[in-house]
């Protein structure tokens, strides 16, 4: 069977399928292997009731008009990257170390992603104007510190800063200050909205080389695009097209977790590295491996689930995975590497 080759486009992009990219590493593969025995017995475990996924806390729940939550939801997901620090020991699901960043908002505190959410929502409400991408585009330091205030600080304030100010920038030029009309654009498919947010904005083109070939994971680009589906799901809008050509979103936990089970098997120096809590180099050969692992072995759950008569979608299972990950039994860290796009 030939080697898939990532640089098949798709249509209307340049950038290669994110399938297509995550076998063609695999396959490449030097330190990072799926374990298919692992991904059987690990899907024979499963039950119907193992894919049950609570929508987000009510908390953090935004209610409003089509255009403002189209937004919202872009301007939560170019800020959706790297919560952990040097400050975080070990970034196990343990009780976190006081420094930790956290805000509190509606009478919760909260941490990490679901901090960040918080931050913005809480800024909205003080002043709507963070609704717009001239907002964003005009954001400083002091403003980025202000958005952000909390206990402890968040992480890479500098790089949400110039994501912020490209991002308003690039909406106010090219969607004329409405993701709505990116929706439109992409003719509320999923996989196509993703895919023109690689495009068109550069902090969502999660796209490195590897072995002299362009790959696309696309983490927050496509988290974007199911962000949105069910924000607009939740409040009777239209909602987006075949949410299945979704991948799962490769980031930090997933992997965590399909190591943990038995699923994926890196090789013994990354591993020690990994453990040692020794900053994994972005766009590096183990660091691309370990995540497009994390894509390919996910879609080959998908069909062994699929043989199990449990069929559910990609952005489903990702939840699952990342909702385990968390879980106190598992016992070594997540890969550390500092990254805007995941």
């Amino acid at each position: 069977m030939p080697t898939p080759n990532p640089s098949t486009k798709n249509s209307a992009t340049s950038l290669p399928d994110v399938r297509e990219s995550a076998r063609f590493v695999t396959d490449q593969a030097k330190f990072v292997h799926v374990d298919l025995q692992a991904i059987t017995r690990w899907s024979q475990e499963q039950t119907a009731d193992s894919f049950n996924t609570p929508a987000p806390p009510d908390e953090l729940q935004y209610t409003g008009p089509r255009d403002a939550s189209a937004n919202l939801i872009l301007l939560l997901d170019c800020l959706n990257f790297c919560f952990w620090s040097e400050l975080s020991s070990t970034d196990l699901p343990a009780e976190p170390p006081a420094e930790d960043w956290k805000v509190e908002y509606r009478n919760c505190t909260w941490q990490r992603t679901y901090a960040m959410y918080a931050a913005v929502l809480r800024a909205i409400e003080d002043d709507a104007a963070w609704l717009t991408p001239a907002r964003w585009a005009d954001v400083d330091s002091r403003d980025v510190a202000n958005l952000f205030k909390g206990q402890g600080s968040i992480p890479q304030p500098q790089e949400r800063q110039q994501v912020l100010n490209e991002t308003g920038a690039i909406l106010i030029e090219h969607f004329q200050g409405q993701f709505q009309n990116a929706v439109e654009q992409a003719n509320h498919q999923a996989k196509a909205l993703a895919y023109l947010l690689a495009e068109r904005f550069p902090s969502f083109c999660d796209a490195p080389k590897y072995q002299g070939q362009t790959v696309a994971i696309l983490k927050r680009a496509q988290i974007c695009a199911a962000d949105l589906h069910h924000c607009f799901v939740r409040q009777g809008y239209d909602q987006l097209k075949n949410l299945d050509e979704l991948t799962v979103f490769a980031d930090y936990r997933l992997p965590q977790y399909l190591r943990h089970v038995g699923i994926i098997k890196i090789e013994e120096g990354f591993a020690r590295r990994i453990e040692a809590q020794e900053e994994i180099a972005a766009s590096s050969e183990e660091e691309i491996e370990l995540r497009c692992a994390t894509i390919a072995a996910s879609e080959q759950i998908l069909k062994s689930l699929q043989e199990q008569g449990l069929s559910t979608p990609a952005w489903q299972l990702d939840f699952v995975l990342w909702e385990r990950s968390h879980d106190q039994a598992i016992t070594i860290p997540h890969h550390r590497t500092q990254s805007i796009y995941y």
